[in-house]
């Protein structure tokens, strides 16, 4: 791939590119299987057969960036779903970097908003051991940077729509993901998930507000009181009870 030798990244991470793969969580997968290393990225120019989260389908024209990097922290399997909280905080910086006065915020569990609407995502798949530890993580992430889809189960947006010329190109942005993800990632393997909870909580999207969130088979609407330490959402229901939420779908009107 053109322009990817010229990237220098930190040293934890090991970069293969490729111009189009099917999904890049899936070669990442394959490298994982064969023995491959905790920092093991690979980016893609285009994937023929992305994925998100539930099974639906990521569009992927090329313009944007698609990176599945692969992770192989030493903990328990429950524990490692807080590392889309890392990667989160560590896009937000990326973005940033382009852009320091644009208006972000953080949506449970892993999306990054630009003025209330989508511009990027996290995917986690993961395998583990008979132990319940871990054996490994892989993090799959899309950002909009020239193109978003119009059809969206979520509202999205593209970096290209809101700072035009100043929107870098994958590379750039695939390096200020990763120098921006290695000192949260070095922070979550020392000090837990305490310091980038209180992190991710300072960005959170609707924090204190009425939410509603999409399970199989109902809504719930409530408060969104915090997350947990253990990155459930805590939400304070219409009715009065409360409810810890490990995973749904998350909107802000009714729909």
């Amino acid at each position: 791939m053109k322009g990817s030798s010229s990237l220098t990244l930190p040293p934890l991470f090991n970069l293969h590119s490729r111009d189009e793969v099917g999904s890049t969580n899936d070669e990442v997968r394959l490298l994982a299987e064969q023995g491959a290393q905790d920092g093991t990225v690979v980016w893609a120019l285009r994937q023929s057969a992305g994925r998100g989260r539930q099974g639906r389908t990521w569009v992927s024209p090329e313009g944007n960036l698609y990176f599945s990097l692969l992770l192989r922290p030493r903990v328990p399997i429950a524990e490692a779903a807080n590392l889309s909280f890392v990667a989160s905080l560590a896009l937000a910086d990326a973005i940033r970097h382009f852009s320091p006065d644009i208006k972000l915020s953080l949506k449970w569990p892993n999306d990054v908003l630009i003025e209330g609407q989508k511009v990027s995502g996290v995917l986690l798949e993961s395998k583990a051991r008979p132990s319940a530890e871990l054996e490994y993580l892989i993090m799959g992430i899309g950002v909009n940077l020239k193109n978003y889809p119009d059809d969206a189960r979520y509202p999205a947006t593209s970096l290209f729509e809101q700072i035009n010329q100043n929107t870098p190109h994958p590379g750039k942005m695939l390096k200020a993901f990763l120098n921006n993800f290695d000192p949260w990632y070095k922070l979550w393997n020392k000090d837990g998930f305490a310091a980038v909870r209180a992190a991710w909580l300072d960005q959170a999207h609707g924090l204190g507000k009425k939410i509603y969130v999409r399970l199989p088979g109902e809504t719930l609407s409530g408060r969104f009181v915090t997350i947990d330490k253990d990155g459930a959402l805590d939400l304070d229901l219409d009715n009065g009870k409360q409810r810890l939420i490990t995973a749904g779908d998350v909107f802000f009107t009714k729909s």
